[in-house]
């Protein structure tokens, strides 16, 4: 008669968990180098595209990576900014939150060189005379 051994069948979960864990963790040292990278050129973000599969590697779910890069990488601080697909933006900039307050200034009282709409009041034609009375005389000798 045979028998299945339940620890045997634990034990094999758990050691392909581990190794998941392992390639997730690998992945996650890449981002980390990516992101020294582009702090050594003087930016403050990076992007990072989560690979569908690795050659080599025994295959993953991407979300389960994709939800473990995300916990992992907010866990050190980062902003993140997930961008369909497998795409992610990483920023670590930092926003001051503190205002420069400028004291306060009395407001300049100007003149107005405008004048409202309401009170322009029309002087004349917009066109000479002359110009109508050439431009009709012209038309007038056409015909």
């Amino acid at each position: 008669m045979s028998s299945l051994n339940i620890n045997e069948l634990y034990k094999e979960s758990d050691r392909k968990h581990e190794v998941r864990l392992r390639v997730f963790d690998n992945i996650l040292k890449k981002i980390h180098i990516r992101i020294k990278n582009s702090a050594s050129n003087e930016k403050m973000f990076c992007f990072y595209q989560i690979p569908e599969f690795i050659i080599g590697v025994p295959l993953y779910d991407t979300n389960e990576l994709k939800k473990y890069l995300i916990n992992s990488l907010e866990k050190d601080r980062f902003k993140l900014l997930y961008v369909e697909p497998n795409w992610l933006f990483i920023s670590w900039q930092v926003k001051s939150s503190k205002k420069i307050k400028t004291p306060n200034k009395k407001p300049v009282e100007r003149k107005m060189k405008y004048r409202l709409i309401d009170e322009y009041k029309p002087m004349g034609g917009f066109y000479d005379d002359n110009d109508l009375s050439s431009i009709k005389n012209k038309t007038n000798n056409l015909f």
